[in-house]
C-alpha cells in the first residue's frame, strides 16, 4: 500500500463533568453508555459489533449514514486501571481502505466535587484526509454525550 503523504497531529481535549472521577470511569466503561456516546454527528448511526472494555479486548463500530457502512472503527485497549489513564488505540478504515489510526489515552482527574477528563489524541492519517479534523470532532462530540448522562442520572 502507498500513500502520498502521512499526516499527524496530536490534540488534548479537558472536559469537566459534574461527577465523581470513579463515576465517570464506570460510565466511560458501561458498554450501554460507550454506545450512546460513540455516533460522531446526529446523522451518524453507530452499530457496535463488538465492545470488549478490558486489556486486550476489542471494541469494533461501524458508521452509518443513510444506512450505507461509511467507516469502521477497531479499537484495542492496551491498558485499564482504575483510578489511572486508559490506553488504547483505534484503526479506522473506509469500505476500501485504512484511512488512519489514533493513540487515545483518557485520564480521569477529581477537581472540585467532579472530574476533569483529559484526553489525549495522537493520530495519523494514512491518506491525507481530514480524517483527524472528524477524529478530534467526533470525539469532541462523544465527551459532550458523556456530560449529558450525568445531568440525566
Amino acid at each position: 500500500m502507498s500513500h502520498e503523504t502521512m499526516v499527524h497531529r496530536t490534540a488534548t481535549l479537558e472536559p469537566t463533568y459534574n461527577a465523581s472521577p470513579a463515576r465517570t470511569f464506570r460510565a466511560w466503561a458501561d458498554p450501554d453508555i460507550r454506545r450512546l456516546r460513540g455516533s460522531p454527528s446526529d446523522e451518524a448511526q453507530i452499530r457496535n459489533e463488538a465492545a470488549d472494555f478490558r486489556v486486550g479486548g476489542e471494541d469494533i463500530q461501524t458508521c452509518l449514514l443513510g444506512g450505507k457502512p461509511v467507516a469502521a472503527v477497531v479499537g484495542r485497549c492496551h491498558d485499564i486501571v482504575p483510578d489511572k489513564p486508559i490506553v488504547y488505540t483505534e484503526i479506522i478504515s473506509d469500505p476500501a481502505a485504512l484511512m488512519g489510526m489514533s493513540l487515545v489515552s483518557a485520564e480521569f482527574i477529581a477537581q472540585g466535587g467532579g472530574t476533569r477528563l483529559v484526553l489525549t489524541l495522537q493520530a495519523a492519517a494514512v491518506d491525507a484526509s481530514d480524517l483527524l479534523e472528524g477524529v478530534e470532532a467526533g470525539w469532541s462530540r462523544a465527551l459532550d454525550r458523556l456530560g449529558g448522562q450525568f445531568a440525566r442520572v
